[in-house]
């Protein structure tokens, strides 16, 4: 293309001006942007002339340093519109403007230079988005996580899981789609080679943070929702990883988030391995809860399976089969669990644990009626939180109703076991011995009142049930009694004062 000297003399005064009044809270002009670029391809021109022309060489030397100063205010009219995009709006006059800046420069050979500001300015600029964002990237070293204490690194791994999807989908997602406007005119490996050393030393430092923590923390069973809470949101944000650093440049960044969920899933199993092992460990002969209540075991089992079975989708991942030695003296594989999912199986198999440390503590107590009823307690109340979760999903209806008709069998063993002896009282051949007997009963029914005042009967419809099977065995019988012998004043309770007793036993 022949520039005229007009051209030139018109480009070389726009550019002198603008450089002389230049204000960097003003926009660049699209008339300094196109004399910049005159320069440029006048500066070509004269060199190639330069060594037979005198006069050109010396103007060569003026365009020279005059372009090169105009290259230093875009420069620095590039870095000021940098710093102030914030977010990505791709109609925004920022944008356009700095895009307009990129290719000038590019064109007129000062690429490394728009390269390396726009690549310093955007990596800090990420970089302190994550500051802001209030998670502590330098703490995520092996020696700094072990020896942080608990409370601080519980938050650093909750800031985590707060903030990965803003620092995927919207950060870096951001950076990418900014690159690819600023950069509109390159070539895509250009403007993915800008992008991977903008983005991809932040995210591999923030993405390996999940690795660090699975493999440096101790391994403990209160410690697992953590390691599963980063699992489910690393798990759900690799579709994005994966089309944000599709190029080659950033292929170790999804390798990185390959890896920190398979140390996660490492650490994970560990933990309900420990688990398991926790509650297997736990004394067999421990005192007996009082009023055959739930014991504490069976409501932190439960609790802890109910939260586990939440990540069900995530556990299928995770455990990916069996250990080999899963199936032992104690838990045979019945053809139905070897059909079932392996998280099905670990949870059932853990169930089975809880319930045999239930029957070992039942023998606790010495009175049967007590030692029943604390099994129909626990065993109802696990029944009841399956029911009640995902767990329903995980365990099939043949277990809940093998193990919901077990837990009525045992309040039924602990109704026969606790009244049959009083009930025995009221049945009687011989009038004769009627008041004896009655006697006998009021003076039983009296010291029960006191003995199992604080019995339980955790689960309110079933507590129902167990009065009314009480009264079921005693009050009509007693009302027979009591209508033959209430006229000579030998009777203290009514029937109506039976029954209200009973109405009183297995408080809430």
């Amino acid at each position: 293309m022949t520039i005229s000297p007009q051209s030139i003399y018109d480009s070389i005064s726009i550019v002198e001006s603008t450089i002389s009044h230049w204000d960097p809270h003003t926009s660049i002009s699209p008339s300094f942007l196109e004399a910049s670029d005159h320069l440029h391809s006048h500066l070509l021109r004269l060199s190639a002339t330069a060594s037979t022309n005198h006069a050109d060489a010396a103007q060569l030397i003026i365009i020279h340093t005059l372009l090169q100063s105009s290259m230093e205010l875009l420069e620095e009219s590039f870095k000021h519109h940098l710093f102030s995009i914030s977010a990505i709006d791709l109609c925004s006059d920022k944008i356009a403007t700095a895009r307009s800046i990129a290719q000038t420069m590019l064109s007129a050979g000062y690429g490394k230079e728009c390269v390396s500001s726009y690549q310093s300015i955007r990596q800090s600029r990420l970089t302190s988005q994550i500051v802001q964002l209030r998670f502590n990237q330098s703490a995520n070293q092996p020696k700094a996580i072990r020896k942080l204490k608990w409370e601080i690194l519980d938050r650093q791994i909750k800031s985590w899981t707060d903030i990965a999807h803003v620092v995927v989908r919207s950060l870096c997602s951001d950076e990418q789609q900014l690159c690819d406007e600023i950069f509109a005119t390159s070539p895509e490996s250009v403007r993915d080679s800008i992008f991977s050393s903008i983005a991809c030393d932040t995210a591999l430092r923030f993405l390996s943070f999940p690795e660090t923590v699975a493999v440096h923390l101790k391994p403990s069973p209160e410690k697992l929702f953590h390691l599963l809470d980063m699992y489910a949101v690393l798990s759900n944000l690799l579709p994005d990883i994966e089309s944000i650093f599709g190029s080659e440049p950033e292929s170790f960044v999804r390798s990185k988030a390959t890896l920190s969920l398979g140390k996660l899933s490492q650490a994970i199993r560990v933990v309900i391995s420990k688990f398991e092992l926790a509650i297997q460990k736990d004394p067999l002969k421990s005192s007996g809860v009082p009023g055959g209540a739930i014991h504490p075991l069976t409501r932190y089992v439960m609790n802890y399976l109910v939260y586990l079975s939440d990540f069900k989708l995530y556990l299928d991942e995770i455990l990916v089969e069996l250990p080999k030695n899963y199936s032992s003296s104690f838990f045979k594989l019945s053809d139905r669990l070897k059909n079932g999912s392996v998280v099905s199986v670990t949870i059932e198999r853990i169930l089975f644990i809880l319930l045999c440390k239930i029957d070992a503590k039942a023998e606790a107590y010495s009175d049967a009626a007590l030692s029943y009823l604390f099994l129909a307690n626990n065993l109802q109340y696990i029944v009841r939180k399956v029911q009640s979760c995902r767990l329903k999903e995980i365990l099939n209806d043949e277990w809940m109703n093998e193990h919901g008709t077990k837990a009525h069998q045992f309040m039924e063993g602990h109704v026969r076991s606790g009244w049959a002896d009083m009930a025995a009282m009221l049945r009687t051949e011989n009038e004769t011995n009627d008041v004896d007997r009655l006697r006998e009963f009021e003076i039983a029914f009296e010291k029960a009142m006191k003995e199992r005042k604080n019995w339980v009967v955790a689960d309110a419809a079933m507590r129902d049930e167990v009065r009314l099977m009480v009264e079921t065995m005693l009050v009509p019988e007693y009302s027979r009694l009591y209508r033959t012998h209430m006229e000579f004043g030998t009777v203290r309770f009514s029937p109506e004062d039976v029954k209200k007793r009973i109405m009183r036993f297995y408080a809430d």
